[in-house]
């Protein structure tokens, strides 16, 4: 990454996935890591999880307040106690797995991620299962920065706006918690900060434009065209890492 052209494709490209995934996280509550981390994985694997959770982080901050009416704290305790215990177990496997086990790792909750929206899979809303939920969401979320599939299993069968309501609130706690055991855990540097700054502007827009934009958008082409983004991303990043 000498090349100064590629490093300012890298940022570029980037940017661009955060912008999309900003975008798909604001109108549908979660998906910003799903299409952003394989994609920056595939450009420089040093931007996952580090600088992406930092990116996730501020989006996260934006979608709580937008959304803090509809928030239901007694719902989401017994997942945001869960996610502690996952937060470190995620942290443990960022020190234990290679690369390759990691690219594998992204993969499959991408694409555990695609089946709960082709599926429409949905679990009932106990106390059990979102801490279920919040437990795995703490393992994939600070290993990947992937961790919306697991809630949104929980909570796939609640209305639209329950949804996002209440996954913008858990993220804005849960991803707190990863960026503390990442940091803790040596994974997230002044460096990756750095490195996360130039993709934080790119996430805001992308918010900003799907708040103002939304009532444009069909909703089959919103759920299918990022389903799919997801899906070939996925590809990419597997061919990259084990080629």
């Amino acid at each position: 990454m000498d090349n100064p052209d590629l490093n300012f494709m890298i940022l570029l490209l980037a940017a661009l996935a955060c912008f999309v995934g900003a975008y798909v996280q604001t109108a549908i509550g979660f998906g910003m890591a799903i299409i952003a981390a394989p994609i920056l994985f595939y450009l420089d694997p040093a931007l996952v999880p580090g600088p992406l959770m930092v990116v996730l982080l501020v989006m996260c901050l934006m979608n709580g307040w937008r959304f803090r009416k509809g928030l239901e704290l007694n719902l989401l305790a017994p997942a945001l106690l869960a996610r502690i215990p996952g937060s470190a177990l995620g942290v443990l496997l960022l020190a234990l797995v290679s690369q390759q086990s990691l690219a594998l790792l992204i993969a499959i909750t991408i694409m555990l991620g695609v089946l709960v929206r082709l599926k429409d899979i949905a679990l009932p809303m106990t106390r059990t299962n979102m801490a279920l939920g919040g437990f795995l969401s703490g393992v994939m979320g600070t290993s990947t920065t992937i961790g919306g599939p697991p809630m949104v299993l929980v909570m796939h069968g609640a209305d639209i706006h329950r949804i996002r309501a209440n996954l913008a609130g858990f993220f804005v706690v849960s991803t707190m918690m990863s960026v503390v055991a990442l940091a803790m855990g040596g994974f997230l540097s002044v460096e990756h900060l750095t490195q996360a700054l130039p993709m934080v502007p790119a996430a805001l827009l992308g918010n900003w434009v799907a708040a103002n934009t939304l009532h444009l958008v069909s909703r089959p082409i919103m759920h299918y065209g990022s389903l799919l983004l997801c899906t070939v991303a996925v590809i990419g990043m597997l061919i990259n890492t084990f080629s």
